[in-house]
């Protein structure tokens, strides 16, 4: 920490810096839950990334025709 003067601006000072350093952790975290946590249950309750939950058409999904050859299968990788 910086060099403060001494006596009683000195412990204010210190106070305050500490005070600081306290409230912006604070700050920040709840600004965290607040905006990101809101974000993050709506894109989780939305999203379905596994697709276990079947479409309302139908659950058939078209095969797609990626590497049907040898020399394409060696292309992936």
């Amino acid at each position: 920490m910086e060099s403060t003067p001494p006596g009683f601006l000195g412990a204010v000072m210190s106070f305050l810096h500490r005070f600081g350093e306290v409230m912006g952790n604070v700050v920040l975290g709840a600004l965290y839950f607040v905006l990101v946590g809101p974000v993050a249950l709506v894109a989780r309750i939305l999203s379905d990334p596994l697709r276990r939950r079947t479409p309302r058409d139908s659950a058939f999904l078209a095969w797609q025709h990626d590497n049907e050859t040898l020399g394409e299968a060696h292309r992936q990788g």
